[in-house]
């Protein structure tokens, strides 16, 4: 498995067959139904509490308590009849998945893997018998944590609110969004047609971008083996657009970047909204990664306006720059 699409519709298939043993009934048919075809259900979203703390409960009084929890898993997926792997690997899918936000009819998930796995659950758990996937399932360290998660919900939000600000304004059409496509996607006195269909090209995807960040269900993921392969570790976020939902990978830069210092405050905020655009725009807007921010971004002989205009990160800069969330020496120091 790659992609979280694939976890997710295996997930689904295998909760449906109703394997779990006795106790754990209720939850099964709670599961059914949280797991709708076209992406979780944030009305059923309790069940994920209640599998977690049905774990907890039978490691209440135990030394043990991650060794507990993974023999109540264990015992949970009928352990010796077929497709057991499966359901562990359903169970531990799910005890790591969280519904971080419901704003309106907005849900927001996030996939939280153990930072131990370098495979997707059902991958790790294939062929494993009860003493492996008892010890597998004791590592319960998350890649994110609490506190990363809900700032992944931040930065959708500011994302949001962005390309909301960046539909609007270049409907306008007003003299400061010219000025400031010109900044980002032309070269020195470019046309007035040029710079025109340039605004056209990005209204037409701005409003794309809204639209998914406006998206009913937004799920911020992370890639197990992409992660511990270590060639993704320069890299902030990326999509796939095998993903039918709107699914948006997260690595550590990311978490970094976006990481509070002691006083409490994020500085870096905007770069994670930054990322989600960029994200976003290849998903949605056709847009490739021909050059970054440390490449420079300044349109001319060796980056073609044409080219900027297809950039992912030239996009995420004008949205940033456009809406005043750029200072003067980031742009100076983008642009060159």
């Amino acid at each position: 498995m790659d992609i979280f699409t694939d976890v997710y519709s295996k997930s689904r298939k295998v909760v449906q067959t109703k394997g779990l043993n006795d106790s754990w009934r209720t939850i099964e048919q709670n599961l059914i139904t949280l797991l709708e075809l076209n992406g979780p259900n944030a009305g059923k979203a309790k069940v994920l509490e209640d599998l977690r703390d049905k774990l907890k409960q039978a490691a209440k009084l135990k030394l043990m308590k991650n060794d507990a929890m993974a023999k109540a898993i264990v015992n949970a997926s009928a352990p010796g009849s077929t497709g057991f792997q499966n359901r562990a690997a359903m169970l531990k899918t799910m005890n790591h998945f969280y519904l971080v936000a419901k704003k309106g009819n907005q849900s927001i998930w996030v996939v939280d893997s153990p930072k131990a796995y370098g495979k997707w659950s059902y991958d790790l758990f294939m062929g494993k018998d009860k003493n492996a996937l008892t010890n597998q399932l004791k590592k319960r360290r998350e890649v994110f944590g609490s506190g990363n998660r809900g700032m992944m919900s931040d930065a959708l939000q500011h994302a949001r609110k962005w390309s909301a600000d960046v539909e609007v304004l270049l409907g306008q059409k007003g003299d400061k969004v010219k000025k400031t496509v010109k900044r980002w996607f032309h070269g020195s006195d470019p046309t007035e047609e040029a710079v025109q269909a340039s605004m056209t090209t990005l209204a037409a995807g701005f409003k794309k971008i809204h639209g998914t960040c406006n998206s009913t269900r937004v799920i911020f993921s992370d890639r197990p083996e992409k992660r511990a392969s270590g060639e993704w570790n320069e890299v902030y976020a990326s999509v796939n657009s095998g993903d039918a939902m709107p699914v948006i990978y997260i690595y550590q830069l990311f978490l970094k970047t976006g990481k509070k210092n002691l006083f409490g405050v994020v500085p870096k905020m905007w770069l994670c909204a930054l990322t989600v655009i960029h994200e976003l725009s290849h998903k949605v807007a056709g847009t490739e990664d021909i050059r970054y921010d440390d490449d420079g971004l300044k349109p001319g002989t060796a980056f073609q306006p044409d080219q900027a205009l297809k950039n992912a990160d030239s996009w995420a800069y004008f949205a940033a720059d456009l809406v005043g969330a750029l200072s003067k020496g980031t742009i100076k120091r983008t642009l060159v």
